[in-house]
């Protein structure tokens, strides 16, 4: 049976006091850490995936201002498109 170096087995019961904090903290992540939704690869995700989500993310990073008027504006863009298209193909059907 394998053993620590501290010559205790994996089951062993030790005493509240007599535990390492060490093996607790390597469990808990860096609390400066980015969270999985303010990563650029999911922001971008969501944006073609899920547009409203997207949309709120994007919002709520720390991406530059800018980048996030012209994401929106580009994406506002393409939803009139679809909106008009789709009415377009809807009045041609009922003519």
């Amino acid at each position: 049976m394998a053993s620590e170096p501290s010559g205790r087995r994996a089951g062993d019961w030790t005493h509240k006091s007599q535990r390492t904090h060490d093996q607790a903290n390597t469990i808990i992540k860096d609390p400066g850490a980015k969270k999985w939704y303010q990563d650029t690869f999911w922001i971008i995700f969501f944006l073609v995936i899920l547009w409203p989500v997207g949309v709120v993310l994007m919002w709520r990073s720390d991406w530059h201002i800018a980048v996030k008027v012209i994401v929106s504006v580009l994406l506002a863009g393409v939803v009139y498109l679809s909106f008009s298209m789709w009415s377009a193909v809807q009045a041609s059907m009922g003519a």
